[in-house]
C-alpha cells in the first residue's frame, strides 16, 4: 500500500515559497464543505484547496 502524501502548492499568490517552517496547514470549517487550508507565514496570504481529494 502507497503511503499517504498531501500535495500542497509550491508558492503563495505572492511568490514565497511554501514548505516546512514557511506555512501553517489547516481546515477552513466555515466552508461546506470544509476546506483544506495552507497560510504563508512571511505574508499571511491564504490558499484554499477546494478539491481535496478525501481518502479512501
Amino acid at each position: 500500500m502507497a503511503p499517504l502524501v498531501e500535495r500542497f502548492p509550491s508558492r503563495c499568490p505572492r511568490g514565497h515559497r511554501l514548505g516546512i517552517r514557511r506555512m501553517l496547514v489547516g481546515w477552513d470549517n466555515q466552508c461546506d464543505p470544509p476546506q483544506r487550508i495552507w497560510v504563508c507565514l512571511r505574508c499571511n496570504a491564504v490558499m484554499h484547496r477546494h478539491d481535496y481529494s478525501w481518502p479512501e
